[in-house]
């Protein structure tokens, strides 16, 4: 994105891109739905080599910068000296590898951002009818799914945390989703961890913090990723509290010849500044385009922060998560107000469809902090709307006030979200507090 981005304003300067890999410019995400024959690995695919060629972007696969001199400003690749202006580190972030005695072996496979490991999933696909995930994140969950459509009787999920989803949503809202997994042939281990694996013949048993056993014919570790911070510890630039690289608001490094972007970036919550990781696609293109623009126009256009906006299908349930859960937020100390309700998109005579949100909001500024949602797919476009709410710092009075489109076919006079957002100003009144109404 940044390399597009520079020709898009008409910069001339020498790009050249290096990459481990042997492809690069495709969408990790979209590999759950390659290996269920949704889509395949070649529709992942959002740039190809003619592309490269065409914007005079010169693409180096398969190369390994194994580090960088600042000094000097030259990168070593494959024992080669590689000169710079500018530099962007944009290496991604890694699987969290557990802890666990046991968990080795040809039967214990990652799915990670690289196609060879999917590819390598794709291959012992058939050769089983058992799985066990370790992980109850997005990942885990539509590999679960995939796995349950290649008609596996047995897909058991081992989760550490108490709910599924546990950094996008909280306790009461993933309750709502969990039964409609377990519906679908999922067994849940929730509150549960492995303390040990051993291969036997013919598969993998995992032995479970509860005293159960689960035994499958291979496993799939998903619980987590870190940034991919080794070259730039190497070179001496900054790593952040949360293990990512510390940037600037203009995402340049501790050394401003140095940019980075994406997974592996120290980001932080837009609203108070909270330094997070933020793994996501969305996040990744929109850091490119910003450095690709304060490269050209000279270090202008800041970059605001992110909302961990989240959005995933599961089962035929659209799940979305803006900002804080009411977890995150009372964990870092602040007082909250929620509500969860279920409302339909539209009346059920005109096919309206069922849907719960909650939001969240922070009394003190009367503003909402976060929202997360369950339904159709039409509930991700609602959410893009509490975006801006969170991000803008919005009062709830002004929420209230605010019209939305409305027709019998489309939606409802009275919406969900404006519902919600009465009755945190009603709970507010209640409380013997002024309502900022704008």
């Amino acid at each position: 994105m940044c390399a597009n981005t520079l020709r898009v304003l008409g910069n001339p300067a020498q790009i050249d891109i290096y990459t481990r890999r042997d492809r690069t410019a495709y969408t990790p995400c979209e590999q759950p739905f390659v290996l269920r024959d949704t889509m395949s690995f070649e529709d992942m695919f959002y740039a190809t080599p003619p592309w490269f060629e065409k914007k005079n972007i010169g693409l180096h696969t398969e190369r390994d910068v194994e580090a960088i001199d600042r000094e000097r400003k030259v990168i070593i690749v494959d024992g080669q000296e590689v000169p710079y202006d500018i530099l962007l580190i944009n290496t991604g972030a890694i699987n969290k590898i557990p802890d666990i005695p046991g968990l080795e072996g040809e039967r214990v496979h990652y799915l990670t951002t690289e196609l060879r490991y999917a590819k390598q999933i794709e291959s012992i696909m058939p050769k089983g009818e058992r799985v066990a995930i370790l992980g109850g994140g997005v990942v885990a969950l539509e590999m679960a799914e995939t796995l349950v459509s290649k008609g596996y009787s047995s897909v058991s999920l081992i989760v550490s945390s108490e709910n599924l989803l546990s950094q996008q949503l909280d306790p009461d809202m993933a309750a709502k989703l969990e039964p409609q997994v377990s519906s679908n042939g999922l067994s849940l281990h929730l509150s549960t961890s492995v303390v040990r694996a051993e291969t036997v013949k013919d598969g993998v048993r995992f032995f479970l913090s509860d005293g159960e056993a689960v035994e499958a014919d291979w496993g799939l570790i998903a619980k987590g990723i870190v940034p991919d911070v080794e070259l730039a510890r190497k070179a001496g630039l900054k790593i952040g509290k949360t293990g990512g690289i510390e940037v600037n608001q203009y995402l340049q490094t501790s050394d401003p010849s140095i940019y980075a972007a994406g997974d592996c970036v120290e980001d932080w919550y837009m609203v108070n500044g909270n330094k997070m990781i933020t793994a996501l696609a969305t996040h990744s293109n929109r850091n490119g385009r910003i450095i690709g623009r304060n490269i050209h126009f000279g270090d202008t256009v800041p970059f605001l922060g992110s909302l961990n906006t989240f959005g995933t299908e599961i089962f035929g349930t659209t799940v979305v998560s803006v900002g804080m859960t009411e977890n995150t937020a009372i964990r870092e100390g602040l007082k909250v107000l929620s509500v969860v309700r279920k409302g339909t998109t539209r009346k059920k005579m005109f096919q309206g469809e069922d849907f719960w949100a909650k939001v969240i909001a922070d009394p003190d500024k009367q503003t909402l902090i976060g929202a997360q949602m369950l339904g159709p797919r039409e509930v991700s476009r609602i959410a893009e709307r509490i975006v801006l709410m969170i991000g803008e710092e919005i009062p709830l009075g002004t929420i209230s006030q605010y019209e939305t489109i409305y027709s019998p076919p489309l939606s409802n006079a009275y919406d969900l979200i404006t519902n919600e957002v009465d009755i945190l100003i009603s709970d507010l009144l209640k409380a013997g507090e002024s309502v900022k109404w704008s």
